[in-house]
């Protein structure tokens, strides 16, 4: 009777950890489907993207061809990055006065001084009449909280040669 007892307990043992283990199996498969398929919570890490695909561009057919899905060449993706800010107060700036109205980048200098900006050099820039004013900097991030002081202002990065972080091309947008 101990045999018969034991061989019944021993198979209702591994009866219930099948169970057990195919509900696991169940479970795991349905968190992969929902992480796979988009239904999980996504990590927000600072970065946008945009993706702009249309179905010509990954020449999706449903006229009964060979080819279910070919790519194109002229597919245009957007990647936008979102680069975390740095305060110009405090970096040297430049201004410089793409107009042929005289005065205006001491005048930009001395309203900039008084937001608390440092702006250690004016002159005029030579190459071009600009419409807007540009904002040219020296790392990413920087010149944004200064875009806000002028209408229409665009920042990007690149090279100074005066030596200063920050340089300011003022156009006639925000000469008056």
């Amino acid at each position: 009777m101990n045999k018969k007892m034991l061989k019944l307990f021993g198979e209702a043992f591994l009866k219930t950890l099948i169970v057990i283990l195919g509900i696991a199996i169940v479970v795991f498969a349905i968190y992969l489907m929902i992480q796979v398929f988009g239904g999980g919570k996504k990590k927000d890490n600072g970065s946008t993207q945009d993706v702009n695909i249309s179905t010509e561009d990954i020449g999706l057919s449903t006229d009964g061809g060979d080819d279910i899905i070919s790519t194109d060449d002229t597919t245009e993706a957007t990647t936008e990055a979102t680069t975390e800010q740095i305060s110009s107060v405090g970096h040297s700036i430049e201004v410089l006065n793409s107009t042929d109205i005289a005065g205006v980048a001491a005048k930009w200098q001395e309203k900039l001084n008084a937001a608390g900006f440092t702006v250690s050099q004016i002159g005029n820039y030579e190459t071009e009449t600009l419409t807007n004013t540009k904002i040219i900097v020296s790392q990413a991030g920087m010149g944004q909280d200064l875009a806000g002081q002028f209408k229409n202002a665009t920042v990007e990065v690149g090279s100074i040669s005066s030596g200063a972080e920050i340089q300011i091309i003022v156009g006639t947008e925000d000469a008056q």
